[in-house]
């Protein structure tokens, strides 16, 4: 049975979205195989050592400039674990960097020393520099140079947190997909949240492509074709596809049983390799391997080329 998306009701657009609750329930009774054990973003060499200041603040900056990386080699790191990797040398070598005080004054030109790798850089380092000098402005100004302060303000409930962190230019996004990673990230270290069931999906390009590929979503003919033909698509239509996939999956967390964000790991780390012809992650040993080669069919069962979203520092 496929139904229409209840949320796409204003949008005037070419083509029709529907969900397809069937491929949902049969990919939740895949999830749960899985038996994927949750990861607790401490990789040395992605994070700093946990604590109550450098860790989450790191975390907050760093989710800021998470999109788009532009970074196109292959390496045991790539994309946004490539940009983390970067940032953590730069951390490592002063502990104190990605605090207030550093970043309120940063300048493109440090940036591009930083988010350098093997001759490529980091994409729009003056736009991730401005963001950056943002966050450092209003952080200091409204809590004290601590993102902590903000949560506690937030009387740690998700909702008041997310609107608090649209202060921010780098968490402006009406879907949140930043506001989503950075309370994900911080809950595995201990983040205690009144409302944890309030929580969703930082829905990016990666899971937008992975809904398609599915066939959690079905879009219209035209959309698929001008998807497939390498147009690249319109503001309304990225924000009904963003939002299409947002509630499939919030379908898909409900019949699984299984929180959004302990999902997301799942559906973000193999989605961004579901054009590869071997898929090796990091957390291949924490899921069931004969439900992982059931799961990596699953998601790879309609070809979607790579989609030309619109540019934006949202995801």
């Amino acid at each position: 049975m496929q139904i229409l998306g209840s949320n796409v009701n204003n949008f005037s657009c070419l083509c029709i979205f529907m969900l397809n609750i069937e491929r949902i329930e049969d990919l939740a009774k895949i999830m749960k195989r899985l038996k994927y054990k949750p990861i607790s973003f401490d990789n040395p060499e992605l994070f700093p050592e946990p604590d109550d200041y450098i860790y989450p603040n790191y975390v907050f900056f760093m989710v800021a400039i998470d999109h788009r990386t532009g970074f196109s080699k292959k390496w045991k790191y790539h994309g946004s674990d490539l940009l983390f990797y970067l940032a953590r040398r730069k951390q490592i070598e002063n502990p104190k960097f990605f605090t207030v005080e550093n970043l309120i004054n940063i300048d493109p030109e440090e940036l591009r020393r930083i988010f350098t790798f093997r001759g490529e850089t980091v994409s729009r380092v003056e736009e991730r520099a401005f963001l950056l000098r943002d966050c450092a402005e209003k952080l200091l100004k409204h809590y004290g140079g601590d993102v902590m302060n903000l949560f506690r303000e937030a009387d740690f409930t998700v909702e008041s947190i997310l609107n608090r962190l649209k202060e921010f230019r780098a968490y402006e996004d009406p879907l949140m997909k930043k506001g989503y990673l950075l309370i994900k990230i911080l809950k595995r270290q201990g983040l205690k949240l009144k409302d944890p069931h309030n929580l969703s999906f930082p829905i990016d390009n990666v899971l937008v492509k992975l809904a398609l590929s599915s066939g959690m979503i079905n879009p219209g003919e035209d959309l698929m074709k001008k998807i497939n033909s390498g147009i690249t698509l319109t503001e309304k239509e990225t924000e009904i596809l963003r939002k299409m996939t947002e509630e499939a999956l919030i379908i898909l967390s409900k019949k699984s049983g299984i929180e959004p964000d302990i999902l997301d790991d799942i559906l973000w780390t193999y989605g961004r390799e579901i054009d590869s012809d071997k898929v090796s992650t990091p957390i291949d040993d924490r899921v069931d391997g004969n439900a992982l080669q059931d799961f990596l069919t699953f998601i790879r069962s309609r070809s979607v080329r790579e989609i030309k979203f619109p540019p934006t520092w949202y995801f």
